[in-house]
């Protein structure tokens, strides 16, 4: 028994099982906020979720036919999976492909369970009988519009719709791939050239924004405060970009200095310091970097020195030559 939960801890603590399942788990959240949230409030995610979005819809108003969104998605993103092959990384390329053909299988067995069972869980919560007043011929007539949303239900679909989508969409990113989409090219763009991940994300969802006006002001206006929800949910959960200061105090500097420098990608500061109790020379080693990478540098420095002495500091802004990728 003991040996079964050994290994059982082990296994759950290594890095690539966590990010296989930090992008399955996200995938699945991400599909159910946009069928049963977005999709359901008639508004539109981001990126090419959404322009798949835009497209099924435009189909079925000029052929009247309800096209599979999840085929939609899954077709869109294979350009963009070779690009992540290329730019950023195998592994990156791996983990979204896994994201991909999880939300293709998640969105089209829920769009199923809706065509063949009217499943939407939702319905009778938020759906309402409206009634609107209008005069014909000067005589007062009462039109009774069944099951629709009023724009308060609305409302709340889009914020937490917005809210469930990024915390989806953030798993996929903090375990070292993406979710598709946009999300493939931000990468890119930042890793290459270093441009904002969010700027680039804003101007394609800008642009659905701006499609989603054909079907309705109401639709618009709900979609832009989906987007706003959705980036406040990904700044405040994806941290890949964001920097840290580790500063490791130990009388092995030589050591850990090898064994850092072999496993990681980011150079480091050494220099040397008196302890103020007992007035012995010790090092201090100062590195910077991506946050997502804090746990497993603790974790190396502290096999390497069990007595060394770690802090971190969070939420820097350093310029220069410092190297900004994803999880490799």
């Amino acid at each position: 028994m003991p040996k079964k939960n050994l290994f059982s801890k082990s296994f759950f603590n290594n890095r690539d099982v966590q990010a296989v399942i930090k992008t399955v788990l996200g995938s699945i959240i991400y599909s159910l906020a946009v069928v049963w949230l977005l999709d359901f409030g008639g508004f539109f995610a981001g990126g090419i979720t959404g322009i798949s979005q835009l497209i099924a819809r435009f189909i079925g108003l000029v052929w009247g036919k309800s096209i599979s969104l999840g085929l939609f998605v899954f077709g869109l993103n294979i350009p963009l999976l070779i690009l992540g092959w290329k730019h950023i990384s195998k592994k990156f390329a791996f983990l979204t492909l896994l994201s991909i053909l999880t939300q293709t299988l998640v969105i089209s067995f829920l769009d199923w369970l809706a065509t063949q069972y009217n499943f939407q869980p939702f319905s009778f919560l938020l759906k309402e009988t409206l009634v609107d007043v209008i005069v014909e011929n000067g005589q007062v007539v009462e039109v009774v519009k069944e099951n629709l949303l009023s724009s308060g239900n609305r409302l709340l679909l889009a914020l937490i719709g917005g809210g469930v989508a990024g915390v989806g969409a953030a798993l996929c990113l903090s375990g070292g791939g993406s979710s598709g989409g946009m999300d493939v090219i931000a990468n890119s763009l930042f890793v290459r050239r270093n441009i904002s991940f969010t700027k680039y994300s804003l101007i394609v969802d800008g642009l659905i924004i701006l499609l989603s006006g054909f079907f309705g002001l109401e639709t618009m206006l709900f979609t832009f405060v989906r987007l706003i929800v959705y980036m406040i949910a990904i700044d405040n959960l994806y941290i890949i970009y964001k920097v840290s200061k580790i500063e490791i105090i130990t009388e092995k500097a030589n050591e850990l200095r090898e064994m850092l420098l072999a496993k990681f990608h980011h150079g480091l500061t050494i220099y040397t310091v008196k302890g103020g109790y007992t007035l012995q020379e010790k090092y201090v080693l100062t590195i910077f970097v991506s946050s997502y990478e804090v746990n497993n540098y603790i974790t190396s420095i502290l096999e390497c020195d069990p007595k060394a002495f770690v802090s971190v500091s969070s939420d820097l802004t350093i310029k220069g030559n410092f190297s900004k990728r994803t999880i490799i």
